[in-house]
């Protein structure tokens, strides 16, 4: 089987932009190790990745496409992380984690981590990144 990849042009919206679809990540939850937490909270991860669309006539095969599979193993190793600062950094970094993924084109990242006590209030972060040139 031979990658035609380099040979597939890319489809485009009108003005030139390629050709995109969205992958969503919902309701991720793995325990992390919070600096100064005793406690392993459930930290929440909800994603939105815009994604460059593989072009016309493209093959059924997994490598054409990305795949959330990619990104969950990525939030894995990311959650097993020890004493990480807090939301924002989880935020940050699962966004540039998303986005060391060439065709990721732009990502939001939302994540929650809940409150030491069950009545208090949770912490998060969300933030958007995108590749430079991509709005």
């Amino acid at each position: 089987m031979s990658d035609d990849s380099a040979k597939r042009a890319f489809m485009v919206q009108p003005g030139g932009a390629p050709l995109t679809y969205t992958i969503l990540v919902r309701g991720f939850a793995a325990p992390v190790a919070i600096a100064g937490r005793a406690d392993r909270p459930l930290v929440s991860f909800d994603l939105t990745l815009t994604v460059t669309h593989p072009g016309p006539g493209f093959p059924d095969d997994i490598a054409a496409v990305m795949s959330y599979e990619d990104i969950v193993e990525d939030l894995r190793r990311l959650c097993a992380e020890s004493d990480v600062p807090g939301a924002d950094y989880l935020a940050g970094r699962a966004a540039e984690l998303c986005l060391s993924h060439a065709k990721v084109r732009r990502v939001q990242a939302d994540v929650t981590i809940p409150a030491p006590d069950s009545g208090g209030p949770s912490a998060g972060a969300s933030l958007t990144r995108a590749r430079p040139g991509q709005a």
